[in-house]
């Protein structure tokens, strides 16, 4: 909850109208190492002018329904983990609309190289080779939540991971979780995304050690 939070503060923070570049990188400064001290996580705040232009763009449909354009401008954060289970890439995405979308791969190797490709598969299984990988929509609105169907074959494929670009492709197929076991009832999914000047954060590695 406190991460969430701190999250919060950060996207309210640049909301805010902007001040001197000095001072904003004084404050930006120490916004980073209290968030840090707090939880523990390495962050790396865009700068005022950088965050105008943090954004994400999805594409993401299935055969029967699209959920994502790719016109949508949401806010987007890149987080890197490191732990037992070695590294895992989360690509997180949220629009004003209620709208958001996480991608997210494990068992990620430290000397991989680009593309990064993450495999699709129930249950989000490791094969004990390829990264897993796995792709969540959700829609949040007065109505309730609704997701979309969940790839179960296939993969997606990172292309660029900088710190001020971020792009990927993912082709597929699945449905609902009800079809996980029934193959036959799978339908194709596909989609691509870029984003530009992410929130970065990091959980015991060095950001600078996975970007690209």
């Amino acid at each position: 909850m406190k991460k969430i939070l701190y999250i919060f503060v950060i996207f309210s923070f640049f909301s805010c109208k902007k001040v001197k570049e000095s001072m904003q990188d004084r404050v930006q400064g120490t916004m980073e190492k209290a968030i840090e001290s707090a939880t523990g996580t390495q962050v790396d705040l865009p700068n005022g002018e950088d965050m105008d232009n943090n954004a994400g763009y999805v594409h993401y449909k299935t055969e029967d329904h699209v959920y994502l354009t790719g016109n949508e401008k949401m806010q987007a954060t890149v987080i890197f983990q490191k732990d037992n289970e070695g590294l895992s890439i989360a690509l997180q995405l949220s629009g004003a609309n209620g709208k958001s979308f996480i991608a997210t791969l494990n068992h990620v190797p430290e000397n991989f190289s680009l593309p990064l490709k993450g495999k699709f598969s129930v249950n989000n299984s490791y094969d004990g080779t390829n990264p897993s990988a796995m792709i969540l929509f959700m829609d949040l609105s007065e109505n309730g939540m609704m997701t979309s169907e969940i790839p179960y074959e296939g993969e997606i494929s990172i292309t660029k991971l900088s710190k001020n670009r971020v792009e990927f492709v993912m082709q597929g197929k699945g449905g609902d979780t009800s079809n996980a076991d029934s193959a036959s009832l799978w339908k194709p999914i596909s989609g691509n995304g870029k984003i530009t000047n992410p929130i970065l954060m990091s959980y015991g590695i060095d950001k600078n050690n996975v970007l690209k």
